[in-house]
């Protein structure tokens, strides 16, 4: 068995920073650095920008090893930028015959308190890894993505525990060249927090921010 010796990290989230899916592929490539892989991230909004970056993107993607690709969750589905990149990056392999043994890893948050929520997003993701030649390591399933918040997850100390520990053992297997082990999908399987205290604090933060920008929730312009 050759072990794997470098990670990309495809953050699919469009914000330029502290965004969700960079906190969490962020402690995976940690962790993946503990076993002793050599790491590299890109933002795929940014590696879209100019042919150059697409060809850096590419070249990224032919070098690694492994491949985690970590993205919110939008409509059910994968950020347009992530799409796009996924498109180019199947296109690429099967024209150059890519290395079948390279492994993909997908990450998916919601804003949602369920889980389950990102289940059509991490089938698409599935799919794709099946028509570009990419052998599956599995899916991630995180709900509740505002707890985190974009904030670095060592800092969140027992609220995210159970997402920790589902990194952690995904790093532990990845470097083993063995897929995700259902333990971590199961530590995911619940809500963070419950989904009743979820919605009452979204809802609090939803009015607040609209109060700031100015916003009449109850405003009905077009009413007769």
């Amino acid at each position: 068995m050759t072990p794997l010796r470098r990670a990309l990290l495809l953050v699919g989230s469009p914000k330029p920073a502290r965004s969700t899916s960079e906190a969490l592929g962020s402690y995976l490539l940690e962790q993946l650095a503990h076993q002793g892989m050599l790491t590299d991230s890109l933002h795929v909004h940014r590696a879209l920008r100019s042919d150059g970056a697409i060809e850096g993107l590419l070249a990224a993607v032919d070098r690694a090893d492994l491949i985690v690709l970590a993205f919110p969750l939008y409509v059910d589905s994968l950020p347009a930028p992530v799409t796009r990149a996924l498109e180019l990056i199947a296109r690429h392999r099967q024209q150059a015959a890519g290395d079948p043994g390279t492994w993909l890893l997908a990450i998916s948050n919601s804003g949602f308190p369920e889980p389950a929520q990102n289940d059509t997003a991490l089938a698409i993701c599935r799919q794709f890894a099946r028509e570009a030649g990419f052998r599956w390591a599995g899916g991630l399933s995180v709900g509740g993505g505002g707890v985190i918040g974009g904030r670095p997850l060592a800092k969140l100390g027992r609220l995210v525990r159970p997402v920790v520990q589902a990194l952690d053992l995904s790093a532990a297997a990845l470097a083993e060249e063995r897929p995700v082990p259902e333990e971590a999908q199961e530590l995911l399987s619940r809500p963070l927090v419950a989904p009743w205290l979820y919605r009452l604090v979204a809802n609090f933060n939803f009015r607040r921010e609209a109060r700031r920008s100015g916003a009449a929730l109850r405003a009905r312009p077009h009413r007769p």
